[in-house]
């Protein structure tokens, strides 16, 4: 019975471990005036953020991004600049 769940175990591990490298596509904006900063754009949601690469700082570019969305309630300035969810980008390369 521990052969077989051993067996079990790692037929799961190796599975797990060979997922197809997949895109998963954003397109580039700018969110204007008056914050006049970019973001990205994902089932017609923006999500405004500081960390978009200079090369792809393109509007209506389409990249494929790895980020993570997150709840901006630190900022101190003006409303519509601030605040919301916004999204870090870990890591973006181009459309193949």
């Amino acid at each position: 019975m521990r052969i077989i769940f051993a067996a079990l175990v790692m037929v799961m591990l190796i599975s797990t471990g060979c997922k197809k490298n997949t895109c998963n596509r954003v397109t580039i904006v700018s969110t204007g005036n008056p914050c006049a900063i970019w973001g990205i754009k994902k089932n017609n949601k923006i999500y405004p953020s500081d960390s978009i690469p200079a090369q792809f700082q393109q509007e209506g570019m389409e990249v494929c991004a790895k980020y993570q969305l997150y709840e901006d309630n630190l900022r101190l300035c003006p409303s519509p600049c601030c605040g919301g969810t916004r999204a870090i980008i870990i890591s973006m390369s181009p459309v193949n």
